[in-house]
């Protein structure tokens, strides 16, 4: 009884824990009530901490896209912070109910900002986010971090972490939050602009980061992008599906590696990542520095040893040595699997162990020079650090542990082999049947045009060539096209180079009205058949013949390809047909069988009374 008794008791603190979680609403004036209770009773903006401040472990806050600073005042030391066991989601438009309904179209929309005081940053904020006290439980997602300048001379806690401050210092502190779904960008501080982890002196600061991008930021002695101070305590974050870019410092652009004295270490994990254009302009490591060398200096104590796979380190440049990575002391680089420019690289900033899978050949990024693409926003398919698809780093990483889902959201793995990098090269496999109505011959069956007219390489079973586009699925403008083969039985498969997504799919061929897909089609590297043959409905505008019961085709008969079957087409028609064309590759030839004759007219000139047209949202 007393065993019931008990299980009792716990189900029911369990039932109430679960039922008082809550999500807390934030828009940047609020709505209603501003009590944060819904969308429609939103916190404004100037109560976003105060929201994380109230929130107890499994709560979630809810943040709406907006500018959010971190006070309405001039005090600098304000800032921004974490709470154990709560999310802080951002980039919602305002109507979600589920957190997967964000969409992360231009990174991300909800920015938190240090800009305070006059315009410039001189005075701005010397934090975004400041953090202590914190485990993995403490969740920030999809934010843009921007603005901060730590300024101040450096100690154990000032010129730290301009946009993301972990303050762990000291034996048993801890700052180890997850950040995630962010853009760290155009933070200034002395060392560690985008984010310090500070694990000094018997402490740790061991942060996962993922699917983030560190841009931009800039540091006035160490670490442009990040520093991991773990002198004498622990400073080991876990990167991964994350670039750093275009970061600048006197020493170490990209990331600062320190794990100096007895008892240090740096060591973070950097899993499917690039370090891409990060420069030190007045010292070693444009990429990493690995230090273990001891604060005293003579003697190297400590460990500091990266440990990086399925990644690529390309461009970054140093004054002084190890342009892509450099060591201090005796600390260590441990690379595998992934693709490193190692010139410059000389003893002792050389991959340490067997470098098992590594490649040294450029990786044929979309754009280098251009991160975030010419439409400027990250995380978008134009993004500059995607692959082209000649890249010795697609299908050339290792599937140990790696993320489900690329930099772009695609399926990580789509050819067996996990691609370096934080971007899986994108292809999309589209698989579709559909018939052109004036080859149709019955029974399934097209004619066999391409041999009909003793096209060289053809064969009986394939129909014709046709242009598959797919297109944006709102403002429908081209993304891409293929010209396939069409196979007599009505199957046709176009791959593209595209990451996974929605796209209305639109289908050109030589004498027949353009015809696109009803709604926009879900595609990625495993689209199930798209079959415009089994109902009228699944072309746009129900534009299609029933060519047998349960059948329908693509009209046949706009010749001259202005999406309309009308009086324009005839005389090409009517030309060949006097002529007799026969065996010549045409489009007059509107049945298919080689020959223009009396025999393709009927198709042409049903359509052509009805006045069918191609119908395009």
């Amino acid at each position: 009884m007393r065993n019931i008794y008990f299980v009792t008791i716990l189900v029911v603190l369990f039932t109430n824990t679960v039922c008082s979680a809550a999500i807390r609403y934030i828009t940047v004036s609020g709505n209603g009530l501003m009590n944060g209770t819904s969308w429609v009773n939103a916190f404004p903006g100037v109560s976003l901490q105060t929201a994380i401040n109230i929130s107890s472990a499994g709560d979630e806050v809810w943040v709406a896209c907006a500018t959010y600073f971190t006070t309405t005042g001039t005090n600098r030391a304000i800032s921004f912070s974490m709470r154990n066991g709560v999310a802080v989601y951002g980039n919602f438009m305002g109507n979600e109910v589920a957190v997967s309904q964000r969409v992360f179209n231009c990174g991300s929309c909800s920015i938190l900002s240090a800009e305070i005081g006059v315009a410039g940053n001189f005075d701005n904020s010397y934090h975004v986010v400041s953090n202590t006290n914190l485990n993995n439980t403490a969740v920030l997602d999809g934010f843009t971090i921007t603005g901060a300048n730590d300024n101040r001379a450096a100690t154990e806690t000032a010129g730290l972490g301009g946009g993301i401050y972990n303050q762990g210092s000291g034996a048993g502190n801890n700052s180890s939050p997850t950040i995630r779904n962010c853009i760290i960008s155009n933070n200034r501080a002395v060392f560690g602009a985008g984010i310090f982890n500070n694990g000094y002196n018997g402490g740790n600061s061991n942060p996962v980061i993922s699917h983030c991008i560190i841009t931009g930021n800039t540091a006035t002695s160490g670490g442009g992008g990040i520093d991991n101070f773990g002198l004498s305590g622990n400073a080991s974050p876990t990167i991964t599906n994350c670039i750093v870019y275009a970061n600048t410092a006197l020493t170490a652009g990209g990331m600062y590696c320190w794990g100096g004295n007895p008892g240090g270490n740096s060591s973070p994990v950097v899993l499917n990542s690039v370090f891409a254009n990060n420069s030190a302009t007045a010292g070693n490591a444009g990429g990493i520095i690995a230090d273990n060398a001891d604060a005293s200096g003579g003697t190297n104590s400590g460990t500091s040893n990266p440990v990086v796979r399925n990644s690529i380190f390309w461009n970054n440049t140093a004054s002084g040595a190890g342009p892509q990575f450099a060591i201090k002391g005796t600390g260590t680089f441990t690379a595998t699997y992934s693709d490193i420019n190692i010139t410059g690289q000389s003893s002792p900033h050389i991959i340490s162990g067997a470098g098992t899978g590594n490649i040294f050949s450029n990786p044929l990024f979309l754009n280098i020079a251009d991160g975030n693409g010419s439409d400027n926003c990250w995380m978008t398919i134009d993004d500059g650090l995607s692959l082209q698809n000649l890249s010795a780093a697609i299908d050339a990483g290792n599937n140990t542990g790696v993320p489900a889902l690329d930099l772009l959201f695609s399926a990580r793995i789509r050819n067996g082999i996990v691609d370096m990098g934080a971007y899986e090269f994108q292809s999309i496999s589209l698989n579709m049947k559909l018939f052109l109505q004036g080859y149709y011959i019955g029974g399934g069956t097209m004619q066999p045009v391409l041999n009909n007219h003793s096209v060289p390489l053809s064969l009986p079973t394939q129909t014709d060539t046709i242009t598959v586009e797919l297109h944006h699925p709102t403002n429908y403008a081209l993304i891409d096209a293929r010209k396939v083969v069409l196979q007599t039985n009505g199957t046709v498969l176009a791959n593209f180079t595209q990451p996974d997504g929605q796209y209305h799919i639109a289908i050109r061929h030589r004498n027949t009205a353009q015809t696109w897909s009803a709604l926009p089609v879900v595609c990625s590297a495993s689209t199930p058949l798209y079959d415009f043959s089994t109902s009228a409905g699944q072309a746009y505008g129900n534009n299609q013949v029933q060519v047998e019961p349960g059948l329908w085709a693509f009209f046949t008969g706009d010749l001259n390809q202005d999406e309309f079957i009308d009086g324009n087409d005839f005389p090409a028609y009517d030309i060949d047909s006097f002529n007799g064309v026969n065996s010549v590759y045409v489009s007059t030839d509107m049945n298919g069988d080689g020959f223009v004759d009396g025999n393709d007219f009927p198709v042409f000139d049903g359509n052509s009374f009805n006045g069918v047209s191609a119908m395009r949202p």
